[in-house]
């Protein structure tokens, strides 16, 4: 009887547990910092500065951002998350806009959805394994193959926080070609909840993630800089090193060409993105128009 008596209360203990869903990603005085622009690396703070409940019962927080440099924040976008689901969707408008799913937490190894705001392309989830927060606190981590011809192009999904490249996603990643994201920390209440360690070899530290290893650990050594241009047809790059080795990539990440020993390349591709990728992993995403 004892034994029983154990097995139904293990039974129930587990039941219990699968009933509490996922771990929440928006709750008020949460910031998420970050370095976005390919052109001109710049700090911004995604944060959420509101909520309201639709006529259907759901509830909505408005994310706004806030760039290094403006004086008022901009809507990131209206989002609502399901945490029996580990669902996350955005409105861009409350009214008229019918909504994307942003992240599925749900997602298993072999599962894949639609990107957001890319619906020409899917991501698929490769693995699933358990994360430690900068805090203790302890959720699951996400691999996620962007793309799905080219092994480089991988995402990770921090459940309760969101993506590595910031609240914005893939979308930000792969669909908008002047955003090139990377968080840096994650706060709450001022306080440090993750730091991201934010490369700043190449990237500024951000000013927000004062308890943040990139920043308490910089040296007095110039981070490098650099910069693409496209002119007539050719693609330049000034910055360093000086004789870099570029590999370009295809929105559907096929290399499409390969550059090393100058600073100017013949464009291989008439129009559309393309993605140029340093050996030192520095990307960047170029429109040609």
């Amino acid at each position: 009887m004892r034994t029983l008596l154990t097995c139904i209360c293990s039974l129930m203990a587990c039941a219990s547990l699968g009933q509490e869903g996922f771990m929440p990603m928006l709750e008020a005085n949460r910031t998420w910092c970050g370095i976005e622009g390919g052109w001109v690396p710049t700090p911004v703070e995604y944060q959420i500065e509101g909520d309201t409940t639709l006529a259907d019962g759901t509830l909505w927080h408005l994310m706004t951002a806030q760039y290094e440099g403006n004086p008022t924040a901009g809507q990131a976008g209206w989002f609502h998350e399901d945490a029996e689901t580990g669902q996350v969707w955005m409105r861009w408008d409350l009214d008229l806009d019918p909504g994307t799913l942003w992240f599925d937490f749900s997602l298993e190894p072999g599962e894949s959805m639609v990107a957001p705001q890319c619906p020409w392309a899917e991501i698929t989830c490769v693995a699933v394994e358990p994360f430690t927060w900068t805090d203790g606190t302890v959720s699951r981590r996400l691999t996620l193959q962007l793309l799905p011809d080219n092994e480089a192009f991988i995402e990770y999904w921090i459940e309760g926080i969101g993506s590595e490249n910031g609240p914005m996603g893939p979308s930000a990643y792969l669909c908008t070609a002047d955003l090139d994201p990377h968080a840096a920390c994650f706060l709450q209440n001022g306080a440090l909840r993750h730091d991201f360690a934010l490369d700043t070899t190449w990237l500024p530290p951000h000013p927000g993630c004062t308890d943040s290893i990139a920043v308490n650990s910089l040296t007095e050594a110039s981070p490098l800089t650099g910069h693409f241009q496209v002119d007539r047809g050719h693609l330049h790059w000034s910055g360093e090193p000086r004789a870099p080795v570029i590999v370009v990539y295809d929105m559907m990440g096929r290399n499409i060409g390969r550059f090393t020993g100058s600073s100017s390349w013949p464009i291989p591709a008439q129009g559309g993105i393309i993605i140029a990728a340093l050996a030192d992993g520095r990307r960047y995403k170029i429109r040609i128009d």
